[in-house]
């Protein structure tokens, strides 16, 4: 019986990725979600693009320098190859606006570092949950538009 519960569990297992150039800020937000959720670290947009084509995440978790290398229409491009896929941008400082910017193109969220575990897993659970049971989510824990 226990066998058929983790199965059932490894299943309903949401795919996130997490998108930096830096290893260790990707190591560090993979940890904070991996016991939940099946993440996978990738260092680069093309990358991340040829993946999620693949894969079909659930969540990308997009590094602002990512964003910043590429252009925001980025998320644009994300969104027209895999438009179920929620996607959360970290940004270096919340006082720049460039999370607004990111919402404004499509962003469901952002969070500034420094990342807390917490903070992160409300958002990822919040815009997940929302996915699964297409209820509403507080739009102060998503920071949405």
């Amino acid at each position: 019986m226990q066998i058929s519960v983790k199965v059932a569990k490894a299943i309903e297992r949401r795919r996130v990725f997490v998108v930096d150039d830096n290893e260790s800020f990707r190591a560090a937000i993979e940890f904070m979600l991996h016991d939940e959720y099946e993440a996978h670290e990738l260092a680069s947009a093309s990358e991340t693009l040829a993946k999620a084509e693949q894969l079909r995440p659930d969540l990308l978790v997009l590094a602002e320098g990512v964003i910043r290398v590429n252009g925001l229409d980025l998320i644009q491009e994300f969104l027209a190859r895999v438009p179920e896929t929620k996607i959360i941008v970290i940004v270096d400082q919340i006082s720049s606006g460039f999370g607004q910017e990111c919402v404004a193109e499509g962003a469901h969220g952002f969070l500034a570092k420094p990342l807390q575990n917490g903070l992160l897993r409300d958002k990822v659970d919040a815009l997940l949950s929302a996915r699964k049971k297409s209820g509403t989510t507080p739009r102060a824990v998503l920071n949405l538009r």
